[in-house]
């Protein structure tokens, strides 16, 4: 993967993370990726492996704007935006942990995210999913809203999972400012 040639800007915002330094940057690991697919039982899609080792993460950077993109509901058609975007492994590792199991201190809530989806992250309550099923593996979902409840319950499932991409590239080349993707997707509520 060239990050630079898929997505200057996603490139650019990539640039200006890892020179902020460990804080905010940190390279993923073959051992951390062996970790996610452990936790999920069974493989990553390759291109968002090859993005791990080569790249480890990508945040939304204020001065480039680039985290934006095309998600799809049942109902809707909206330009999102995730300024956590993709982090290292290891903080991946901790958003399965959290929510792929039951909350700790709310006895009623189960799995907040259905297994067959990957979490990136679990930061601002939103997180960008890869799907695991094997019909749609490697398809690019989108949670705007993580619940305080159990997937699966009333008000809470399917519907709130939007699709994104059909692969980790076509999501990273997707990426793009409010106003590109605004003249993209012409009529398109921002969320």
């Amino acid at each position: 993967m060239n990050l630079q040639a898929l997505n200057p800007k996603a490139f650019h915002m990539w640039n200006e993370q890892k020179a902020l330094g460990a804080a905010y940057f940190q390279p993923s690991t073959t051992e951390e990726i062996a970790e996610i697919e452990r936790l999920v039982g069974t493989s990553i899609p390759d291109d968002y492996r090859e993005f791990l080792l080569k790249y480890s993460t990508v945040i939304g950077a204020d001065s480039v704007g680039a985290y934006f993109f095309p998600c799809q509901f049942k109902d809707k058609s909206v330009i999102a935006g995730d300024f956590s975007l993709v982090p290292w492994a290891k903080l991946t590792i901790t958003a399965i942990k959290v929510l792929h199991n039951s909350h700790p201190t709310s006895e009623n809530v189960g799995l907040r995210l259905p297994k067959e989806l990957l979490p990136l992250t679990r930061d601002n309550n939103a997180t960008l999913l890869i799907d695991l099923r094997p019909d749609s593996f490697g398809n690019i979902h989108f949670v705007p809203v993580i619940k305080k409840r159990t997937f699966g319950t009333p008000g809470y499932g399917w519907d709130n999972i939007g699709y994104v991409a059909s692969s980790f590239t076509d999501f990273i080349k997707e990426l793009g400012t409010e106003e590109e993707l605004k003249a993209r997707y012409p009529g398109w509520k921002v969320i």
